[in-house]
């Protein structure tokens, strides 16, 4: 399912996630920095959204839409933003059509140079006034918040080192990518769960595999933890099944004509979320994996191991 119909559907407002009506036109203006900073000051680790044309009430939410005609460009954002809140606050403002509806999507990410703060003073915010997201609210950060802020400074950075989802570990039934991670903070971090999402070019979901362990499959209770101040390379094991291949638009020799959208997403103990992407990216499967695409077109297989 594509993450912003995920949130509209399922979603709540909370520390990553907020609902708004009406477009933030110019008499709104301090309202969206308020927002705006609030949200990139959260506590959540991941990509944080605030969506237009949706009515958040007590007993569900009231699609509203906003008029095409009336759609504020990204760039008057930006530059509000730059003007006024440092650093900078890195984040996407795009059109998005649900249900015939047109909406708008706030998409904030990579804030991990907190606090974000006023500049200079704008409208009834005054220089270094800073705001956090707390649940539902936003509230003015606390000395608790700023000592939060600073002792996570640093990131816990994902990255991918192939290209290629490797769907040849049958008898385990996983598949396996080489990734580093690397934690440069100053707190230990233990991670605990995670997904891999494979998606089409339009980044629609096609299928997702959990993490069962790093260079050793250890399954449903994979745990990794990482000191502060270091890294880790080997390969990620996440569980696939040959149900999978159709999913992928695998053929009987273990390829796709498709490039996939990787999202890895990781959680930890603490209940963070971390996550990394990768565009152009591809599945090869073997071995018994390919059985039930080579049955579907009646091509005989010797299985090496058993069903």
């Amino acid at each position: 399912m594509d993450k912003v119909v995920e949130l509209i559907e399922f979603g709540y407002e909370c520390e990553y996630l907020d609902f708004k009506e009406r477009q933030y036109h110019k008499d709104k203006s301090m309202d969206f920095l308020m927002d705006i900073m609030a949200m990139a000051n959260s506590r959540h680790n991941g990509d944080k959204f605030i969506i237009i044309g949706v009515k958040d009430r007590p007993e569900g939410k009231e699609l509203k839409g906003i008029d095409p005609k009336e759609f504020v460009d990204s760039s008057n954002y930006v530059q509000l933003v730059l003007n006024n809140i440092e650093p900078e606050i890195e984040f996407d403002y795009f059109k998005y059509e649900y249900k015939g509806l047109m909406l708008g999507v706030f998409r904030i990410y990579k804030t991990d140079n907190k606090p974000y703060m006023m500049r200079k003073q704008f409208g009834g915010l005054k220089e270094g006034h800073c705001l956090i997201r707390k649940g539902s609210t936003n509230t003015v950060a606390k000395r608790s918040d700023f000592d939060y802020m600073y002792l996570n400074k640093g990131q816990f950075e994902i990255r991918f080192l192939e290209q290629s989802l490797h769907a040849v570990h049958v008898k385990e039934g996983y598949a396996s990518i080489e990734v580093v991670l690397a934690n440069t903070t100053e707190l230990p971090i233990t991670i605990v769960a995670g997904t891999l999402y494979v998606c089409d070019g339009l980044r629609k979901e096609l299928s997702r595999h959990r993490v069962y362990g790093l260079d050793e499959f250890i399954g449903a209770d994979f745990k990794l933890a990482l000191p502060p101040k270091s890294e880790v390379v080997g390969q990620l094991m996440v569980g696939f099944q040959s149900s999978d291949p159709f999913r992928l638009n695998i053929d009987e020799f273990g390829i796709s004509a498709e490039q996939f959208y990787f999202e890895l997403l990781l959680v930890d103990a603490r209940k963070k979320q971390y996550s990394a992407t990768m565009n152009k990216a591809s599945v090869f499967v073997d071995g018994d994996f390919l059985w039930k695409v080579k049955e579907q077109k009646g091509i005989p297989h010797k299985f090496r191991t058993h069903r």
